[in-house]
């Protein structure tokens, strides 16, 4: 899988020879060949180079990983019985095959999501593992999902799935399983965000779907209402059924009984998402209440900086909410106030974040009747960083509010194929 993971890179992506491969990597052509042939195992910084100069963004570095993996584990002793080794190498082959479908840009093969969560499924229904790893690794990806380009973070949440997936099959201690199934709820939220952005809707709802199940699966109440509620807001933009965000915002809520969380806010930042969206002013500003009574009353662990944003819900993502739920029922005096708020409060390594910001002031430009400013910014804005969902999402609502003369400008014309979705969404 990797020799041929090199090849493709290589010969389809780039059209280098081997040689001239080998040149900028700083490798011999002829182990470069041995590599592609699956005849050798490519030494660590080699593959780090060859990612590099490839431009696959992580995707060989995760699957020399597994290869590394697997050898390590043909070679433990006799003492690991049938019947494991079978359900090591299902996992290892689902998450390898989910690895080559995205690097391949094919679709995702029927099947692979529901073999890679199978441990996790396994241990909900059957009710010397460091879980304190497991929650500094999700921590990581957290932090790393607002920092890095949209779907960067697909290889190794499917490494680690299938890792976790593989200790809930060896897992014996109750504890333990109910630390690595907290860990499965947050990994699969991870890679539901990160299937919507590259375009693969089927497999992001499967991956919600898990995400719950293993949520409700650890009885852990504000970790239930969490992912809802991020389930509700992504769905949001990932443009799911306004009746099916509503009802898991309404999950949320009801399983939270009145007890404020950061996922509770999510749910309710959704809900006047939602409400915008279909025009309800009066709904609209009383989710955004109810939000900011929420957000007063959180911890401090909540509401800071030192918590993985996904896992907080600081000022500037109250300020967020308001820019653009106010931008949407037409308050642009006070959505712009609000995105120049976010964007005080906003680290600058949090690209992302900056760009839904700025997305907002566009809209809100356009809304304004500053037609020729709003796109130009709404482009200059899109082109800097990587279209994701929440980004076509707000893209194809700054088209929406063009006068009819406005959707014949050019910039009009170069945002619509900015909003074009990735081909395995098609």
């Amino acid at each position: 899988m990797l020799g041929s993971e090199l090849r493709y890179w290589r010969d389809e992506v780039c059209g280098l020879s081997q040689r001239e491969a080998g040149a900028q990597a700083l490798c011999d052509h002829g182990d470069l060949s041995r590599w592609e042939r699956g005849q050798a195992q490519v030494l660590p910084d080699v593959i780090e180079r060859l990612d590099a100069l490839y431009g696959a963004q992580g995707r060989l570095k995760a699957l020399r990983s597994f290869a590394g993996e697997f050898d390590r584990l043909r070679e433990v002793g006799p003492e690991r019985t049938s019947d494991l080794a079978e359900d090591d190498d299902m996992h290892r082959r689902a998450a390898m095959r989910l690895l080559a479908a995205l690097g391949a840009g094919a679709v995702i093969p029927p099947g692979t999501l529901e073999t890679l969560f199978s441990g996790i499924d396994n241990a909900i229904a059957d009710r010397g593992v460091r879980i304190d790893d497991w929650e500094e690794i999700t921590w990581e990806h957290g932090f790393s999902y607002y920092t890095q380009a949209p779907g960067t973070l697909i290889h190794a949440v499917t490494a680690d799935l299938a890792e976790v997936s593989r200790l809930l099959q060896r897992t014996s201690s109750g504890v333990a399983r109910m630390g690595l199934l907290r860990v499965s709820a947050q990994l699969a939220v991870l890679m539901g965000m990160e299937l919507s952005d590259v375009g693969e809707p089927r497999s992001a709802r499967q991956s919600w779907q898990m995400a719950r199940r293993a949520a409700d699966a650890t009885g852990d109440r504000d970790l239930r209402v969490w992912v809802r509620g991020w389930e509700a807001e992504y769905g949001f933009w990932a443009g799911r059924p306004a009746p099916v965000l509503a009802r898991l915002a309404e999950d949320a809520v009801h399983i939270a009984k009145g007890a404020v969380s950061a996922g509770l806010t999510e749910a309710l930042r959704a809900r006047a998402f939602v409400a915008a969206s279909q025009g309800d002013v009066h709904t609209t500003r009383d989710a955004l209440g109810e939000l900011r009574s929420v957000h007063e009353r959180l911890p401090d662990g909540a509401t800071s900086d030192r918590t993985t944003p996904l896992w907080s819900f600081v000022e500037r993502d109250a300020a967020w909410a308001n820019a653009y739920s106010l931008a949407l029922i037409g308050d642009t005096a006070d959505a712009t106030a609000a995105v120049d708020r976010a964007l005080a409060l906003c680290p600058s390594t949090f690209t992302a974040n900056i760009t839904h910001y700025e997305l907002v002031r566009a809209l809100a430009l356009i809304g304004e009747g500053d037609i020729d400013d709003g796109l130009a910014h709404a482009v200059a804005t899109a082109q800097a960083w990587p279209i994701s969902t929440i980004r076509r999402r707000t893209l194809a609502r700054i088209l929406d509010a063009l006068p009819q003369k406005g959707h014949e400008l050019e910039a009009a014309r170069e945002l619509r194929s900015l909003t074009a979705r990735p081909t395995a969404d098609a």
